[in-house]
């Protein structure tokens, strides 16, 4: 469609080009693969299929970003050519993975067994009768954006610390379904506030019944990390709501979202999630900025008032 609408635009230079044979670098024919298929996210499935050098150009996009949730086909999908290709196939390619909570234990464990090379981790499989199962398989991994529960990643010490390796290297956290406040799962969370390079941080969902303990973590947060631009807090109770709000946080890099998919439905966050059209943590990124620039225009506008009295 492309080549055909471009004949029909520019007829003198395809005459041109039909009457000789012109070939380019194979970098720069790549790029052009690369290119369409990153602009136009569902085309690289099409032009893997035109031959096996396009297919291999092809896949390094295509499983760069796996998605994994509805429809569970896809899940199968992948577990086949996870059983059909080296497990090299897969610490080479696939960088940003998501795994929902419609994975099991056993589906999310084989996955990432092969999926060592990440950069970005989602993973809310059903997991909570292992505590700790995720440790090990992220111990040699260079994660800069994680979202998972902690008793994903808890052993069996009396205290769970943010200081291990993990979590060194990472400017984007979540915490998904934080522990309630009676689990006996206790967090020292003022090993968060030590986090170097942590810009973003999402915890949710939050209720009242079980995370007001979380409040003065979210005020020394806010207080101590030097780095931190965005906190984003996921809660739609009313009791928590207003507890924050007498908290009077008053700083813009706060975030409040009633749920992680806002504003999507869940069929639509995926599906962008897929194709690539949408980045997790970019709607409260947008937010905090948006926060930072009206408050940033308020004290220009107060200081400009102050000085013309």
């Amino acid at each position: 469609m492309i080549a055909r609408n471009l004949s029909d635009a520019c007829p003198t230079l395809f005459t041109s080009l039909s009457n000789k044979s012109v070939e380019l670098p194979t970098d720069i024919v790549r790029e052009i693969f690369e290119t369409t298929a990153r602009n136009f996210p569902r085309t690289g499935a099409k032009l893997a299929g035109l031959c096996k050098r396009t297919q291999y150009w092809m896949e390094w996009i295509i499983y760069e970003t796996v998605v994994l949730d509805h429809p569970p086909t896809r899940t199968s999908a992948f577990l086949r050519t996870i059983d059909a290709r080296p497990a090299e196939f897969f610490y080479q390619r696939v960088k940003n993975l998501y795994l929902s909570y419609t994975l099991t234990l056993d589906e999310a464990q084989k996955i990432l067994s092969v999926c060592s090379g990440l950069t970005h981790l989602t993973c809310w499989a059903q997991s909570s009768q292992r505590l700790g199962w995720l440790l090990p398989l992220l111990s040699s991994s260079t994660l800069t954006r994680l979202s998972i529960k902690l008793d994903m990643l808890k052993t069996r010490g009396p205290l769970f610390s943010f200081s291990d390796k993990i979590f060194q290297g990472l400017t984007h956290l979540e915490i998904v379904c934080p522990p309630p406040v009676n689990t006996g799962m206790s967090v020292d969370w003022t090993t968060l506030m030590e986090l170097p390079k942590l810009k973003h941080f999402i915890i949710g969902n939050l209720f009242s019944r079980d995370h007001f303990y979380l409040l003065p973590i979210i005020r020394g947060l806010l207080d101590a990390s030097a780095s931190l631009e965005v906190l984003t807090i996921l809660s739609k109770d009313p009791q928590m709501l207003e507890a924050l709000d007498c908290q009077e946080f008053n700083d813009p890099r706060l975030v409040i979202f009633p749920r992680f998919n806002w504003p999507l439905d869940l069929p639509t966050y995926w599906k962008n999630l897929y194709t690539g059209e949408l980045d997790a943590w970019e709607p409260s990124a947008q937010k905090g900025m948006k926060q930072r620039l009206e408050r940033s225009q308020r004290v220009r506008r107060e200081l400009i008032h102050y000085y013309q009295r």
